[in-house]
């Protein structure tokens, strides 16, 4: 593997070259690893114990056996999964089309709602019927995402008019009354408004505008973007509140907290916002590492789940998404020239947590979703919406830092 690290390089003698050859050695080893984890097991397994190909739909999640669980399958998840054999195969990774194709197809026949073909379903119950109508912005992200995914996949199979009526349908019914940014759901369920859902519209609209170039995506865009230096992201305090009320200030700001792990996501999207843009965020990607790389990993190199604003205190269980979206960050840095060579020790050390943490169990190509600080597994049950992040993260480490992995 090579680094873009030519002049520290050349700079280097005795012991600090010895450092920067360890470090492109165990990136070089733990990316290997999990490029093998993810082709070799896991894609082979979600396509198999997680697929049913009677019906066309994903599961939701498995038990530490690997059996189907009887739960609501959520349309975030079939769209979280669309897109996992939609990249996989355009990476040459698996062959995913025929997923990415039956899984379209199920998606329209059971959660797409009659009358209006901006109208889908929040989820569907085990026989494949309507369980929930809701109009959830999180799940239309991840709508527009996979739609983005699959249509680079398998083109025409995917009907821009359709795309745009979902981009116009968010518009129109979930924007904000003010203007700014997006309400959690019609019909509308809690007073606080989350930046969760403003963060994956911004994600899915960036691949929207990549691949469709529809101007109201790209509006989105920016003004998600807009949003998110001027009221999402608080530069006082250094941190990215998770709920805010109404006017878009902090919710109880005594006990308000931050989510390294989307810090680190932010991250990762403002360089992707340049990326399809072409213009710079006005907010800095080192503002929202100070905070997250100080106070959100621990021991471990695992990212933690919460940091309470005001005082720091911290909630030290993980979740695998979390060290993920560090790994995704640290990918971003490199790819910028930020300190490469700190952040490809970040690298290997997020990919280092996702194997010893997350990946060793319970079966191979499954995970442990969540731990406490001792590694002792907080929930019994593997979901299948985490391999969206796995996915993701495993493929912009491969795109960061070479292809020898």
């Amino acid at each position: 593997m090579t680094l873009d690290r030519g002049r520290d390089i050349a700079d280097a003698s005795g012991p600090t070259l010895l450092r920067i050859t360890r470090v492109q050695t165990d990136l070089q080893d733990e990316l290997r690893w999990a490029k093998d984890w993810l082709v070799g097991a896991a894609l082979p397994f979600w396509a198999e114990a997680g697929f049913d190909r009677s019906t066309g739909l994903f599961a939701e999640r498995l038990d530490f056996a690997g059996r189907r669980q009887d739960v609501p399958l959520r349309l975030m998840v079939q769209c979280r999964q669309i897109y996992v054999f939609a990249h996989a195969a355009l990476l040459g990774w698996f062959d995913g089309r025929a997923y990415v194709e039956q899984g379209l197809r199920a998606l329209l026949d059971h959660f797409a709602l009659p009358g209006d073909q901006a109208r889908f379903a929040f989820s569907i119950d085990g026989r494949g019927e309507v369980a929930d109508t809701t109009a959830d912005t999180y799940g239309y992200a991840f709508l527009l995402f996979a739609l983005a995914w699959a249509r680079r996949l398998v083109g025409d199979q995917v009907d821009p008019a359709r795309v745009a009526a979902i981009v116009d349908f968010l518009q129109t019914q979930l924007r904000h009354d003010s203007g700014l940014g997006f309400i959690d759901s019609l019909p509308r369920k809690r007073a606080t408004l989350r930046q969760n859902p403003q963060m994956h519209l911004l994600e899915a609209c960036l691949e929207v505008s990549d691949v469709f170039a529809l101007p109201q995506a790209r509006a989105i865009c920016d003004d998600t973007v807009a949003l998110f230096g001027s009221r999402l992201f608080s530069a006082d305090d250094l941190a990215l509140p998770e709920l805010h009320d109404d006017h878009w200030q902090i919710a109880d700001r005594a006990q308000a907290v931050f989510e390294p792990g989307h810090h680190f996501e932010w991250i990762w999207l403002l360089e992707r916002y340049r990326a399809v843009t072409g213009q710079i965020a006005p907010t800095s990607p080192s503002a929202l590492a100070q905070r997250a790389l100080r106070d959100g990993i621990d021991r471990d190199g695992a990212v933690i789940e919460t940091v309470r604003i005001a005082d720091g205190s911290r909630t030290t269980s993980r979740r695998c998404w979390a060290s993920c979206e560090g790994l995704k960050a640290a990918a971003a840095d490199y790819k910028a020239g930020r300190d490469p060579g700190a952040a490809a020790r970040r690298a290997a050390g997020f990919l280092r947590a996702l194997r010893m943490i997350f990946l060793a169990g319970p079966f191979p190509g499954g995970w442990i979703d969540r731990t406490d600080a001792d590694n002792t597994p907080l929930v019994d049950y593997v979901p299948a919406s985490t391999l969206y992040h796995l996915t993701l993260a495993i493929a912009e480490a491969h795109r960061a830092f070479g292809d020898r992995a």
